[in-house]
């Protein structure tokens, strides 16, 4: 096997873990994205979901929601904690939830590339089908992936 696609290969087996702790939060994140769509205002344009990767190398990461437009800080402050869609924490007994260990090779920056993607292709399919009207994108906080548009509406 090549170097690449031993690289290819352990890319696609860490996704795969991933995605199923990610689904495993699925009924719950369906529920907090139904309520935004059901709180969004005249005065709300849509959705961001924001994949924040942590900066200290613990690789733990968390994924918020929070609403755009003029409306939008006084209904996330509404929202409060519920905007909250999915964290990794780094505990004394390693991740809660047991996020797969990525391969030792990788990058930070390969890492959160990887984190962002992943992400967003499971948000995707968890966007509810009934909000063409509301502009839905994952992005990270810090500006270093683009703002992927997501859901019915893209």
């Amino acid at each position: 096997m090549e170097p690449n696609e031993h690289q290819d290969a352990d890319g696609a087996r860490y996704r795969a873990e991933l995605r199923r702790v990610l689904d495993t939060s699925s009924p719950s994140v369906v529920r907090r994205l139904e309520a935004l769509r059901d709180i969004a205002t005249a005065g709300t344009d849509g959705v961001t979901i924001d994949v924040f990767p942590d900066q200290e190398s613990h690789r733990t990461f968390a994924v918020w929601a929070r609403l755009s437009g003029a409306d939008s800080f006084a209904l996330d402050r509404q929202i409060g904690d519920e905007r909250e869609l999915f964290k990794v924490l780094w505990t004394d007994n390693g991740w809660e939830p047991a996020v797969p260990e990525p391969p030792a090779s990788w990058s930070t920056l390969h890492l959160e590339n990887v984190l962002f993607d992943t992400v967003a292709e499971w948000i995707d399919l968890l966007i509810p089908p009934d909000t063409t009207d509301l502009q839905w994108e994952v992005t990270t906080p810090d500006g270093t992936q683009d703002h992927r548009p997501v859901g019915p509406s893209h």
